[in-house]
């Protein structure tokens, strides 16, 4: 049973790190503070928008911090008896520089694969 957790424990996370990989390659460019919109990119990194792989892998990226809901597009849906809030925009952060692979130099103002 644990083998079977952690195969999709690992299945999620490089799905997220994909995701990420992706949103950052297509929309945010390496720009901490980049608002992404993660659909868009769901396609190009083999995940199916609303399929649960994609519901797990932005899971994922939320709960490591890489991305943050964008306050100013937030909206609210009703499920069943479940109240949500969801998101239209993401907020690329500087854990999703780090997790894509990116590494920041200040000092000379450039950005560079790691």
């Amino acid at each position: 049973m644990s083998t079977e957790r952690d195969a999709i424990q690992a299945r999620t996370r490089s799905d997220g790190l994909r995701l990420l990989r992706t949103i950052n390659d297509t929309q945010a460019h390496g720009q901490e503070g980049a608002r992404a919109y993660p659909p868009r990119a769901a396609q190009e990194a083999g995940l199916e928008v609303g399929s649960e792989r994609y519901e797990d892998a932005m899971a994922y990226l939320v709960e490591q911090a890489a991305l943050q809901g964008d306050e100013r597009m937030a909206f609210d849906k009703d499920v069943g008896d479940r109240h949500l809030r969801g998101y239209g925009l993401y907020v690329f952060t500087s854990r999703a520089l780090i997790d894509a692979g990116w590494t920041v130099f200040t000092r000379v103002g450039r950005r560079s694969r790691s």
